[in-house]
């Protein structure tokens, strides 16, 4: 008999629950107190919360509905299914943590603004990292990739600047001006979730004497070098190009070890969004 869960399903859909919670507390605890707002469709759903009787995430529910029937037809259905699931637990998720608001535990403006944006941030990055979505602008974007050129940054910043224009009508320009802040922290620590904290950089270098220049790197690093046979565009000569995936903080001696080797290497580093396999970490989900 085949196997309905494997072990692939239960970590997106912890990830998913998980993520759900984070961002429904860091909006109800922290933003719904002093009237600030999380971004895209959800921050449109507590705006309609402030102003009108409908709760957050019967408002998130209602205006998700006729994005996703809209949507539907251009998603992968693995997407779709989970992006479903994304937008039904924050739903629940946000309902579930109505109370938390009046708590208000803590008192300091920007301390909420930040705990807030740091916690949601969280909770919607995990969603992402689980190859979900919590539904509204990210299925927006999906749909409107799969059939048109639209610039996806540029309906992103339509909706978010309404949404904070609209706020700061309603309850002044500060209320609006922090807003905008949370979104902004939220995107960076959603990004950073996405991708991890832990930094990599490339380095890549071309030398005249590739074979004891990678013999040192492996030597001293304890890092694996790649030899990319290359030529130069104006000479035409041979030049192997040398490279190697270092943690941040192996940069300092790996370029002093090349210098050492030779020191008319030519070496730049870039950064490493991320890297998986021996020496660094395993494969996400």
């Amino acid at each position: 008999m085949p196997r309905l869960v494997n072990g692939d399903f239960v970590k997106r859909a912890v990830m998913v629950v998980i993520g759900c919670i984070l961002a429904a507390v860091g909006v109800q605890l922290f933003l719904v107190p002093i009237h600030l707002l999380t971004a895209g469709v959800a921050g449109l759903a507590v705006l309609l919360s402030y102003v009108t009787p409908i709760p957050a995430g019967v408002g998130l529910f209602i205006l998700n509905v006729p994005i996703f029937l809209i949507c539907r037809r251009y998603l992968e259905k693995d997407f779709l299914i989970w992006s479903a699931v994304g937008m039904l637990g924050l739903s629940i998720a946000f309902a579930a943590t109505e109370p938390l608001a009046a708590l208000h535990p803590v008192k300091d403006p920007y301390l909420n603004l930040i705990a807030g944006a740091v916690v949601s941030g969280l909770g919607t990055g995990l969603v992402i990292r689980a190859r979900a979505s919590q539904g509204g602008t990210d299925v927006i974007a999906a749909a409107v990739r799969k059939v048109s050129s639209i610039s996806i940054g540029y309906l992103m910043f339509s909706l978010n600047a309404s949404v904070v224009v609209v706020l700061a009508g309603i309850y002044g320009l500060e209320p609006a001006l922090s807003t905008i802040i949370v979104i902004a922290i939220e995107s960076v620590v959603v990004e950073k979730t996405i991708i991890g904290i832990d930094a990599n950089k490339v380095l890549m270098t071309t030398t005249t004497k590739p074979a004891e220049v990678s013999e040192a790197l492996m030597d001293r690093l304890d890092r694996g070098v790649t030899i990319l046979n290359a030529s130069g565009a104006y000479t035409g000569e041979p030049r192997p190009v040398l490279m190697c995936i270092l943690r941040t903080r192996q940069v300092a001696l790996a370029t002093k070890v090349v210098k050492d080797v030779d020191p008319h290497a030519f070496t730049y580093i870039q950064d490493v969004t991320e890297v998986f396999g021996q020496g660094f970490k395993a494969p996400p989900i």
